[in-house]
């Protein structure tokens, strides 16, 4: 038999889905019908290692619903008690922002399996959120994934310093970071938001309950030699903006090039351009708010008095009514 593994198709998926391989469309099309004829084989395991990426930006709409139905069916996530859930809660979101008809279309089953996983993810919150890209597989040269896992574990515990902790993404995210703190903007690194984690988020110093958003574009979030985001980058900002968040990005191609100097006065700018722009919106808002307001209450001394009821004629309106008296008998 030569086909390939079960595991090792769904890695081929999610690596054909990173790296947006579709210049063969017959070939794309012939393994998107092969995983969909072998579908049964995936087990509630594999189910969850299959990429929100690859179910977004990959699958057909057949193949789509073939893999929720057996998600369902396995019961992936909640097959043990781990509840691995990263994936598919990414998918669940994917999935309602941008698949409506399809949701729609499923059988009832799948769409309370699929209510099911984005309650456990909004209970548990941190377990299901999914972690940034590392910058290299954990190995001699270090283990950024089990290192951004335990800051994960510290931010969620309240024992270690609860929200006080920082996640960090790459060096790029700490020199950002540490360049906000020497300009004494305070921020928080790693902010929940949905199933994602925002790089930096900053406190507006002007308007104290408005929040700056910073992405942090690091080089190994670009193809290698390219100046094109990744695919699994462009989803999370897609998937973010359609969360309500306004990015302010900071790339690795304008930042790499500044000295120590330039990268305060770069992000110094671009606080007080996002401030300006919040005190303006909150200066319209002001204003429409004033015009919506109810009018003042007269006082009672400048109320005028209620005049008499009189009828008037019709022809002399200032003239009193006359009513014709019958004769008398």
């Amino acid at each position: 038999d030569e086909a390939l593994p079960a595991r090792l198709l769904v890695k081929t998926a999610n690596a054909f889905a990173a790296l947006e391989c579709r210049s063969q469309p017959k070939f794309v099309e012939h393994f998107l019908r092969h995983i969909e004829h072998r579908i049964e084989e995936l087990d509630a395991e594999l189910c969850c290692m299959v990429s929100a990426l690859f179910v977004a930006n990959y699958m057909c709409d057949a193949l789509r619903r073939a893999f929720l139905k057996r998600c369902a069916e396995t019961q992936a996530g909640f097959h043990n008690g781990d509840y691995e859930l990263r994936n598919l809660a990414c998918t669940e979101l994917v999935l309602r922002k941008e698949h409506h008809s399809l949701l729609a279309s499923l059988p009832a089953y799948v769409g309370r399996y699929l209510e099911k996983v984005r309650q456990h993810a909004t209970f548990d919150k941190w377990g299901s959120v999914t972690l940034p890209p590392p910058v290299a597989p954990d190995g001699p040269k270090g283990a950024h994934k089990t290192d951004m896992s335990t800051s994960l574990l510290h931010k969620a515990s309240t024992a270690r310093g609860g929200p006080r902790a920082d996640v960090f993404g790459s060096d790029m995210h700490r020199d950002v970071s540490a360049c906000l703190t020497h300009l004494g903007i305070e921020h928080e690194n790693g902010v929940l938001c949905g199933p994602f984690l925002l790089d930096i988020v900053a406190l507006d110093m002007v308007n104290p309950a408005k929040r700056i958003v910073y992405e942090v574009n690091s080089p190994h979030h670009y193809y290698e030699g390219t100046d094109t985001l990744t695919a699994e980058k462009r989803l999370r900002h897609r998937m973010l903006s359609r969360l309500g968040q306004k990015l302010h990005m900071v790339d690795a191609s304008a930042w790499r090039v500044l000295t120590a100097a330039q990268k305060m006065t770069f992000l110094l700018k671009l606080q007080q351009e996002q401030q300006e722009a919040n005190t303006r919106e909150a200066k319209q808002q002001a204003a429409a708010n004033a015009m919506r307001a109810p009018l003042p209450s007269l006082r009672p001394d400048m109320m005028k008095k209620p005049e008499a009821f009189k009828l008037k004629s019709i022809r002399d309106l200032s003239a009193p009514i006359r009513v014709p008296v019958p004769p008398s008998r």
